[in-house]
């Protein structure tokens, strides 16, 4: 997999062109563009390519400032389609062809016939994959996915993913399909995205939950570090086979409820990773999401029964290596808050929960609170170093895989030793609450897209008002994930 070229001024294109043939002729001439050539990109619209060419194709004469800006300018929007990993532009004097005779020329020297050519390369276009994941929680999940890049040949994407567990007390099937779509500014996206889930709660919750909804947005991206987004939101969520043994609040919620939602999310990622090829061990950066929403839940069986909240939430990820990238840490930082103009519960559905191999090891899954809560905040520090020589010796991504050498001689899949900690607690009244937990622990992980596995033995406690072992999980953790695809790394 190689990177996309990308020219982020004007200046990086005329230092490019300063040896090409057009300039060695031209001098100070005007210059007027004849043609324009585009190679590679065969499988997308006619329509595709003129949105993207807009408005290089609207005019024919320019100085060679105003054409390089203007190159830049299309260069700009085909990269920020997504569709292409590579991206070269030259400027060729066309000995070939004529000046119109119905253009005027108002300059003292006859323009010189150039013609822009664009050598493209796509991604892949169409990728398939499926993962087996297993870990000592949950058991047994399948993950399918199907990515279209190129949906009516207009760099539209669709991506429908499957996630399922058959095996109980875990069993859930969620299912998703994603559809983006660039506008005549690929920087705006247009996006749906629909959801459907069945989940068994019984171990954590004494429920079993139903859930059907999607989304409708804008997104926008800056650049290749911040997108925004913004839209509306809806969802039917079912409460059903609740246990007798089950708290009031939780029955108070049985039945169908609508939710509604105005959403808003900014995402900024700018990481450094290992290996450039395989992305998959980041070594210095920094990302966050912060996402907002306000929402009215009503029942429907009872419109009378319903709620309006703003919910706020906050995810920061750090990363700094030291020594070559033998020793990596990550801080790691989550806060939310919910905020209810109304008297009645939050939704079940709705509030924060730690708890579980992908939220708070140390404890089963959503344990730290088990009712949720409005508030709720994670802090976490990892430190990875390399395995000494004798042990692991470091395998170049030149030694397994041309395809996957950056270069750099880097490891295209790193082993690493890892320890690390967290603290945090999930509450309604933060402030006034001074309960809290904090789990430890130490692990062997292997970084590998196809085949990963993380081996971990943590310790977690409680404290304040909430000590004791309620929803603790010492000891061993187990994560293994094996896959396959067409993806080219």
């Amino acid at each position: 997999m190689s990177e996309k070229k990308q020219f982020d001024s004007s200046s990086d294109l005329r230092s490019r062109l300063i040896t090409e043939e057009v300039l060695g002729t031209s001098g100070t001439r005007p210059l007027y563009v004849s043609s324009i050539e585009v190679n590679g990109g065969e499988t997308f619209s006619a329509e595709f390519f003129k949105k993207l060419l807009t408005p290089l194709i609207d005019r024919s004469d320019y100085t060679l400032n105003q054409l390089v800006d203007t190159i830049g300018i299309t260069q700009d929007k085909l990269n920020k389609t997504n569709v292409f990993k590579d991206i070269a532009v030259s400027l060729h004097s066309d000995y070939t062809a004529l000046i119109p005779s119905t253009v005027k020329n108002y300059n003292k020297e006859t323009p010189v016939s150039t013609k822009v050519v664009f050598d493209l390369q796509s991604i892949n276009l169409n990728i398939g994959e499926g993962f087996l994941n297993f870990n000592n929680q949950e058991n047994l999940t399948l993950n399918l996915d199907y990515l279209n890049n190129n949906f009516n040949d207009n760099a539209e994407l669709v991506n429908i993913g499957v996630n399922y567990n058959p095996y109980k007390p875990n069993d859930h099937l969620i299912t998703n399909t994603k559809f983006l779509a660039n506008l005549n500014n690929p920087s705006f996206k247009f996006l749906i995205d629909l959801f459907h889930s069945q989940q068994n709660n019984q171990t954590w919750q004494q429920s079993s939950e139903g859930s059907t909804g999607g989304l409708i947005g804008l997104q926008y991206n800056q650049s290749k570090t911040l997108t925004y987004l913004t839209g509306l939101s809806f969802a039917r969520r079912t409460i059903h086979n609740i246990d007798d043994a089950a708290a009031d609040e939780l029955k108070f919620f049985a039945g169908d409820f609508l939710k509604s939602s105005i959403i808003s999310q900014v995402a900024y990622s700018d990481v450094e990773f290992l290996n450039s090829f395989t992305k998959n061990f980041p070594t210095n950066g920094l990302k966050f999401v912060l996402s907002n929403e306000i929402s009215s839940n009503q029942e429907q069986e009872n419109p009378d029964n319903h709620a309006a909240f703003l919910k706020s939430s906050l995810s920061l990820n750090y990363y700094k290596s030291f020594l070559n990238n033998a020793i990596t840490t990550e801080f790691s930082s989550d806060f939310g808050g919910i905020y209810s103009s109304s008297n009645g519960p939050v939704h079940i559905s709705d509030r924060f929960y730690l708890g579980g191999v992908d939220s708070f090891r140390g404890f089963c899954r959503n344990a730290v609170n088990i009712n949720g809560g409005s508030s709720f905040y994670k802090l976490s520090g990892t430190i990875f170093s390399q395995l000494p020589p004798f042990i692991h010796p470091v395998a170049k991504g030149s030694a397994v895989d041309k395809k996957l050498d950056d270069g750099f001689g880097h490891e295209a899949n790193p082993l690493r030793f890892y320890a690390t900690g967290s603290i945090g607690n999930v509450s309604d009244n933060m402030l006034e609450d001074d309960s809290g937990v904090s789990s430890v622990g130490i692990g062997l992980r292997y970084f590998n897209y196809w085949a990963n596995f993380d081996v971990g033995y943590f310790l977690a406690k409680r404290y304040g008002t909430d000590a004791g072992d309620s929803g603790i999980k010492d000891g061993l953790h187990l994560s293994i994930s094996i896959g396959g695809s067409n993806r080219s790394v």
